[in-house]
């Protein structure tokens, strides 16, 4: 669903190598992603791992997310092919990241997402972020946010809730 009636964009281009490309409903390629326990538990707050989520899940997720804000699937460049390794959802309260594929964490990728997340949300005319939930023990989800200006509003017993100004 586009924000404040705009469109979509087919792509947010943030290097030359990475890119946003948007959701167009293969859930499917989501689904190793979120069966990974580490980035369901950063994800969800879930860390019981019977309840890895099965295709049925991660389908209602997208759609959930394709409906609050501009869905994207997170993409790199191999060998001049563009490869998923996560998702994040454009919207001003609590855009979700997600990069299911270990190799790709520590890399920075999570911060450039984020900061292409901010302008496009500068772009439509937001002037806030409000909500970002993250879990206590995602340090990395913290230090993305603190190192990119978001302040600490809030905690409740397993999530720190921030903010930014846009």
């Amino acid at each position: 669903m586009a924000l404040k009636d705009s469109i979509q964009p087919e792509n947010i281009q943030i290097r030359d190598w990475l890119r946003l490309r948007r959701y167009d409903g293969h859930f499917e390629l989501c689904l190793p992603g979120y069966q990974n326990p580490t980035v369901y538990q950063n994800s969800e707050g879930i860390f019981d791992e019977s309840k890895i989520p099965d295709l049925n899940y991660v389908e209602r997720m997208c759609k959930y997310l394709a409906n609050a804000g501009e869905l994207y699937y997170i993409e790199v460049k191999e060998n001049e092919i563009y490869r998923p390794i996560g998702d994040v959802t454009v919207k001003p309260e609590n855009p979700p990241i997600a990069i299911w594929v270990n190799d790709y964490h520590g890399k920075g990728i999570g911060s450039l997402v984020m900061e292409a997340v901010m302008g496009r949300l500068r772009d439509l005319g937001y002037r806030k972020i409000t909500g970002s939930t993250v879990y206590k023990w995602n340090i990395p989800s913290q230090r993305l946010h603190e190192k990119l200006g978001f302040r600490r509003t809030g905690e409740e017993e397993n999530e720190i809730l921030y903010e930014a100004d846009l």
